[in-house]
Formats: C-alpha cells, sequence, structure tokens
C-alpha cells in the first residue's frame, strides 16, 4: 500500500491544484477578466478563514513532501500507527478522488461564477443547477471529503489538527457566504436555502 500511496498523492495533488485551483482561475480570469481568488481581499472573521485557507495547500504539500522523502522527519508529526490500516488507507483515496471528481463538476457548473473566497466588489450569477439541487455547498462538501480521506490515509496531529480546522472553519466561511448571498439575491435565495440542504 506504501507504493501505491506514494504514487497516489503527487498524481492527486498534481491533478488538485493544476485543474481544480491554477486551470479553474485561469479560465476564469480568460472568460471574465477577473481574478477567482478573492482571498487577500477581506477582513474581519473572513481573514480568519482566508488565512487557513491560505495556508491548508503549504502544509498539506508539506506532510506529503515528509512522507514521501523524509520518513524519519515524518515521525515527527506523530503518526496514529494503529490507524495504518489497508482498508482506511484505500477508504481515504477513495474519498479524494470522489471530493476532486464532485469539485471540478461543480466548479464547471459554476462558470464565471466561481470564486475562492467571498467577491465583494462583482456580483455573480446565482447558480441552483447541477449538483446545486442537491447540496448549496457541493465544493466545500469536496474539500471536507478531501481532507478527511487525506487524515485517513496519512494519519498523524498535524493532519488531524488540519482535519479539525477545516471542520470548524468551513463552517464559518459557508455562514460568511450565506450572508453575502442573501444581500445580493435577497428572497430568492432564501427560498433557495428552504428547498436545499446546506451540504446533501
Amino acid at each position: 500500500m506504501s507504493q501505491l500511496i506514494a504514487v497516489f498523492l503527487p498524481v492527486y495533488f498534481l491533478l488538485f491544484f493544476g485543474v481544480a485551483f491554477l486551470w479553474r482561475t485561469w479560465r476564469t480570469w480568460k472568460k471574465t477578466g477577473l481574478n477567482a481568488y478573492t482571498l487577500m481581499k477581506n477582513s474581519g472573521v473572513e481573514e480568519v478563514t482566508n488565512m487557513y485557507f491560505r495556508l491548508l495547500p503549504p502544509a498539506v504539500l508539506l506532510v506529503m513532501a515528509l512522507y514521501l522523502y523524509g520518513p524519519s522527519t515524518y515521525e515527527l508529526l506523530a503518526p496514529f500507527a494503529w490507524l495504518e490500516h489497508v482498508a482506511l488507507q484505500a477508504g481515504g483515496m477513495t474519498l479524494m478522488t470522489v471530493a476532486l471528481v464532485v469539485m471540478v463538476i461543480a466548479q464547471g457548473q459554476m462558470g464565471e461564477s466561481w470564486r475562492i473566497g467571498v467577491d465583494h466588489e462583482n456580483t455573480t450569477a446565482f447558480v441552483q443547477r447541477g449538483l446545486f439541487r442537491y447540496s448549496r455547498n457541493p465544493i466545500f462538501l469536496g474539500v471536507v471529503l478531501s481532507v478527511v480521506g487525506y487524515f485517513l490515509l496519512l494519519p498523524n496531529a498535524v493532519t488531524l489538527v488540519i482535519m479539525m480546522l477545516d471542520l470548524a472553519l468551513i463552517q464559518v466561511q459557508i455562514r460568511v457566504e450565506e450572508q453575502h448571498l442573501k444581500a445580493r439575491h435577497g428572497e430568492e435565495y432564501e427560498r433557495y436555502c428552504r428547498a436545499v440542504r446546506r451540504w446533501i
């Protein structure tokens, strides 16, 4: 399983950051002329969640690098050996794969409305089609699945902290975005909230 993990992780994160972040950001800019990455433009409670989302990629990549290339240093992350089971690791890879597929599909369905963070400067179209008919936050659902899967794949103290922070701060970010959408789209968004669950 360790050999499979050594192949899976670099490929996964290459696709994750290449397709779901860089390519999607570039595509949005190409179509709209706007930078979809808005995590540097906010303040207050948003700045707390935005800081987490800015630090999340280097944190998960550092854990991966230590696991693959610095096994002795990886031990300093306090791995949970009792969770390093083939079934759990396979489950982790499955969750991460499903998460990536869900995120890419949802991003495509958002089209030009897709942003990383809250865009207070531009009003975007209110998307209710596709996966958004069943979940108000399919992209965040994908992020949560990915982080939980990552913990199952590489269970240690650091990935546990990342997972717990993710579960807590995404709840905060969702509510920030809900207030923003309610202010922008009013009754239409309130009707949508009554009809579609926050998660699934």
